[in-house]
């Protein structure tokens, strides 16, 4: 594996998450962070003992000493970065959503193929041993044909969140920021169950409760997936629900009650996937995740930098994902003032 330098654009608090994961990582170092002010970069700095501290993305991305970048800028402004970042011949990490759309996200993806980089949408919970399992599970048969699957991940919003969640300029709303997962992983069932590297819904539909902004607070979709899969996706960031996943086959069904993005699973430790075959007594799989998700997620990179795409996540993985976003926000009239 190549041992990756990285700079961070933007020093929030998922900034920081990952910067703990490269701390613990086998494979990459801090090199630097960025951020709009001077002095809160500095102080991200020294939390971290990064070495060179920035007031401007620019400073950054014009760094030598920088191999990769990480963005974790609101969703709005992930583009626009991550087309910079692949234009300073930096490889690329984008938190996710990659982008607000999928024709934005095509423009990145050009980008970094202009430029030879390495691209990757920082969906970590796709690399942790749990998801892994559940894909393994599916595949071979464990719950016989696969035929619907239920996933809810959905928050009440705190203060600091609001703000920008509030806003349809920055890709507020819950769809964008967490019903990605769920899109995600409904996706990862169907493509498990039917052996396809990559599957869409063929027909998608969804309601939600607007703000007056126009942003999704709250969510449902509905979505058909090869294998005549339906998938109930659900998410919020004004609605605290019980946030999981269950697959039902023909012969059993799955559930994994705390998902590998709830907060304690993305730290090394055990969890738990509960297998029910029909008709008889749930057994618990036990998952044991050496690393944090953010340290995986930079070995990962690190691993495949050189084939510029990650086999877990591809550039016609995320594109497929976004166009499904993009369907679910059409159907629940996403920007349409209530």
């Amino acid at each position: 594996m190549t041992e990756l330098r990285w700079g961070l654009l933007a020093a929030g608090t998922i900034a920081a998450h990952f910067a703990a994961g490269v701390d613990e990582s086998k494979h990459g170092v801090l090199g630097a962070v960025a951020a709009r002010d001077a002095s809160r970069a500095r102080d991200f700095a020294t939390r971290f003992d990064i070495p060179k501290a920035y007031g401007s993305y620019e400073e950054l991305l014009a760094d030598p000493d920088i191999d990769a970048v990480y963005v974790s800028t609101p969703h709005a402004m992930h583009k626009q970065w991550a087309i910079a970042a692949a234009e300073a011949g930096k490889h690329v990490l984008c938190e996710k959503p990659l982008t607000i759309t999928a024709a934005d996200a095509e423009e990145v993806i050009a980008a970094a193929r202009a430029n030879d980089v390495f691209l990757m949408e920082a969906f970590m919970y796709r690399l942790h041993p749990q998801t892994r399992r559940l894909a393994e599970l599916i595949s071979s048969g464990a719950i016989g044909e696969v035929r619907a699957v239920d996933t809810t991940f959905s928050f009440d919003s705190n203060p600091e969140e609001t703000a920008r969640l509030s806003d349809p300029s920055l890709g507020g709303g819950g769809i964008l920021d967490v019903g990605c997962y769920c899109t995600s992983l409904a996706r990862l069932v169907a493509q498990a169950a039917t052996g396809q590297d990559v599957v869409e819904p063929s027909e998608v539909s969804g309601m939600a409760h607007l703000s007056a902004t126009g942003v999704d607070e709250w969510a449902t979709g509905l979505l058909r997936l090869p294998g005549d899969i339906l998938a109930t996706i659900s998410c919020g960031i004004r609605l605290t629900r019980e946030d999981g996943i269950r697959v039902f086959g023909s012969g059993g069904q799955i559930h994994i009650p705390q998902p590998a993005w709830i907060h304690p699973l993305r730290k090394p430790g055990v969890s738990q996937i509960i297998l029910t075959p029909a008709g008889g007594e749930p057994e618990v799989i036990e998952v044991e995740a050496t690393q944090s998700v953010f340290a995986r997620e930079a070995d990962h990179v690190a691993a495949h930098v050189e084939d510029r795409q990650a086999p877990e996540l591809t550039w016609a993985e995320t594109l497929a994902n976004l166009r499904t976003l993009d369907r679910w926000r059409e159907a629940v009239g996403y920007g349409r003032s209530s």
